[in-house]
C-alpha cells in the first residue's frame, strides 16, 4: 500500500488455486480481508476417535509441543528451585497455592517423571561427565520406549475394554460405525518370539515403533 505496488499471493495450497491479486487503486489491499478461522477439532475426537488425516497430524504437533516444548520449559524452569529446595512438600504447597490443587499434581507428576528418573541431582550435574551422558541416554531411551508402548497399546486397548468391537451406543446402533473407526492396539515383537507370530505386517510394525522410539528418544536428549 505505501509504495503502489500490485500483489499476488498464491497462498500455501498451491494448486487448489488460493490465491489474490492486489491491483493498487482498483482492488482491496492483501491486509483488507482475513482467512476465516479454521474450525477446531473436539479433543475426544483427537484422542479417541480420529477418522481424518488432520486430526492424526493435530494429535502428533500436540503431542509434540508438550514432549518436547512445554514439559522441558517447565522443567527447566523449577529444575534449579527443585534442586536448591529441602523440603518438597513445601514445594507441593507452594504449587497447589499458585495453580490449585488438579493443575498442581498434573504438575508435579510431569515433573517427576521428567526429572525424576536421573540418577543424580538435576541441575547440579556436570554436562561434560560420561557418565552425566550415559544416565542420559539411558533415561531417554527408556523414556521413548515407555511412551511408545503406553500410546500405541495401553491407550488403545483401555478403549476397546471400554468400548468391546460388538459394544452399541445409547442408540442402539454399533459403536464402532460411522467415523468411529475401531483401533487396534500395536506392540513391538521381537522376531524370535516363541508366543507370537510374527507376520509381515508386524514386522513393519516393529519398524514403525522402532522409529519413534529412535527419534523421539533423541529429541529427549
Amino acid at each position: 500500500v505505501a509504495h503502489g505496488l500490485g500483489l499476488i499471493d498464491a497462498g500455501t495450497l498451491g494448486p487448489k488455486g488460493n490465491m489474490q491479486v492486489v491491483v493498487p487503486n482498483e482492488s482491496e489491499s492483501y491486509g483488507s480481508s482475513a482467512d476465516p478461522p479454521e474450525p477446531s477439532i473436539p479433543v475426544c475426537t483427537l484422542k479417541n476417535f480420529p477418522y481424518e488425516i488432520s486430526h492424526t497430524i493435530q494429535w502428533a504437533r500436540d503431542l509434540f509441543d508438550g514432549y518436547f516444548y512445554r514439559r522441558p520449559k517447565q522443567a527447566n524452569d523449577r529444575v534449579e528451585e527443585i534442586a536448591a529446595m529441602e523440603d518438597l512438600g513445601a514445594f507441593g504447597r507452594t504449587l497447589i497455592e499458585k495453580l490449585g490443587e488438579d493443575a498442581a499434581s498434573n504438575m508435579a507428576e510431569e515433573l517427576g517423571e521428567d526429572l525424576g528418573p536421573f540418577p543424580f541431582i538435576v541441575g547440579n550435574a556436570d554436562c561434560s561427565d560420561p557418565e552425566y551422558v550415559l544416565a542420559v541416554k539411558k533415561v531417554s531411551l527408556n523414556w521413548a520406549i515407555r511412551e511408545a508402548h503406553r500410546l500405541f497399546y495401553v491407550a488403545m486397548d483401555e478403549l476397546l475394554q471400554k468400548h468391546p468391537a460388538d459394544s452399541v451406543d445409547d442408540d442402539g446402533a454399533a459403536f464402532w460405525s460411522g467415523t468411529r473407526r475401531k483401533p487396534r492396539p500395536l506392540r513391538f515383537i521381537p522376531l524370535d518370539s516363541e508366543e507370537d507370530e510374527v507376520s509381515a505386517q508386524q514386522v513393519i510394525i516393529n519398524e514403525r515403533i522402532a522409529q519413534f522410539v529412535r527419534s523421539a528418544a533423541r529429541l529427549r536428549m
